[in-house]
């Protein structure tokens, strides 16, 4: 079962012809990212608990399949694709009253933070596995 959410088109997120500019929809993705991982309890914030510094993105893309304008409700819903030793993918599904509208996805490495600043990738810790396992495919 995937994480669900929706995201209002604003003028703002359109180019000129009216129609949502792309890098919108990796802005939407990332934000929903954040926003299931707060439902599931931790956010980047709690990270560093878990001996982990951050999950950035290693990896992202996207299909165009319809215009989506301003006005429109989109529903937005994130699903955990896969998850391996330290990263894990995420796929994205933007939908208009059930018509398709874009599909997303991001791989995202969990890293920590060295002594010198660098950082390097971690073991994705099992509590967090636990929580993502929520909505794996």
């Amino acid at each position: 079962m995937p994480f669900e959410t929706k995201r209002l088109v604003d003028w703002g997120d359109c180019d000129p012809a009216g129609i949502v500019f792309y890098p919108t929809f990796f802005r939407w993705m990332d934000s929903a990212f954040h926003e299931m991982t707060t439902a599931l309890g931790f956010d980047q914030a709690a990270l560093p608990a878990h001996g982990v510094f951050a999950t950035p993105l290693r990896d992202a893309g996207a299909t165009f399949h319809a215009p989506a304008r301003p006005n429109a409700h989109l529903d937005l819903s994130v699903r955990i694709t896969r998850m391996g030793t330290s990263s894990f993918s995420l796929g994205y599904a933007f939908t208009d009253t059930g018509r398709a509208i874009a599909e997303g996805r991001e791989d995202r490495v969990c890293v920590r933070q060295e002594a010198d600043g660098g950082i390097t990738k971690a073991p994705l810790p099992p509590k967090i596995r636990a929580l993502l396992e929520t909505y794996r495919d």
